[in-house]
């Protein structure tokens, strides 16, 4: 298992933020994109569409 740093864009009729959710542990980057898509969900219900925008190696090991 690997750990990532994903963006994800947060919208809603409000607008839109980007959230960093850093140390995602996944066996890869696509599995590392749903965790934190869910994740935000989770913590922002009052957004209602999340996209990941960038997937990369976390640095933090």
């Amino acid at each position: 298992m690997g750990k990532f740093r994903v963006l994800v864009e947060c919208r809603n009729e409000g607008g839109t933020d980007l959230h960093c959710w850093d140390n995602v542990q996944a066996a890869n980057e696509k599995d590392a994109e749903h965790k934190a898509v869910e994740m935000a969900r989770r913590y922002y219900p009052e957004f209602d569409e999340f996209e990941p925008v960038r997937v990369e190696p976390s640095r933090w090991r």
